[in-house]
């Protein structure tokens, strides 16, 4: 997998591309008016980086084509909830203009299916933004791109993403950037009580 750092005006970009080949090769960015300015951010203390947080309870939407079901979905979200997140769900967008089609939908992790306009390696299982303003160091919305064949923990591990965790290369956990050294280890993903 590779994790990119792309800095603009007022919003810093984090891609998050799980990609079982060049897992740790870093890509150009996409657009020229962005830089690259790291290869990876340090595990502290031996733990998953967590680099931000929501500034606002985010509402977990499937966007229509969307290959998983709201089924998956609750189950995903009741295993960020159990680690004390909170985040919200609804099956389907309920509003015009729908959330999943705007470019910024803040306050939402949108779900769509990976299609060819998207940007994305071959051999990548899925994809996620988050968008983090750089003044406040708060996610302000991510959206999640899933391959047709969602393969177990994937979802789990994009919703990681979305909730501001890089990388964590120790065997068997849930943030490991390679899908077949990954499992279902969460140490040091729970949340932080206030």
């Amino acid at each position: 997998m590779r994790t990119i750092l792309r800095l603009g005006k007022h919003t810093a970009i984090f891609s998050i591309l799980f990609s079982l080949a060049n897992w740790a090769l870093i890509s150009p960015a996409y657009t020229s008016d962005y830089i690259t300015n790291y290869k990876r951010t340090p595990a502290i203390q031996n733990l998953p980086p967590q680099i931000a947080e929501w500034k606002s309870t985010p509402t977990v939407l499937i966007c229509e084509h969307a290959p998983i079901d709201e089924v998956r979905v609750r189950s995903a979200v009741a295993f960020w909830q159990r680690l004390g997140y909170k985040i919200l769900h609804l099956q389907s967008p309920i509003m015009e203009p729908s959330p999943c089609d705007q470019k910024k939908p803040t306050g939402y992790v949108t779900i769509h299916l990976i299609t060819d306009g998207i940007p994305i390696p071959p051999t990548s299982l899925a994809e996620t933004r988050f968008y983090v303003d750089n003044n406040t160091n708060e996610i302000e919305w991510a959206t999640i791109y899933l391959r047709a064949d969602v393969k177990k923990t994937v979802l789990e591990h994009e919703l990681g993403h979305a909730l501001g965790f890089l990388h964590f290369n120790k065997i068997n956990h849930l943030m490991n950037e390679m899908w077949e050294m990954g499992g279902w280890d969460t140490d040091g993903l729970e949340r932080k009580r206030e």
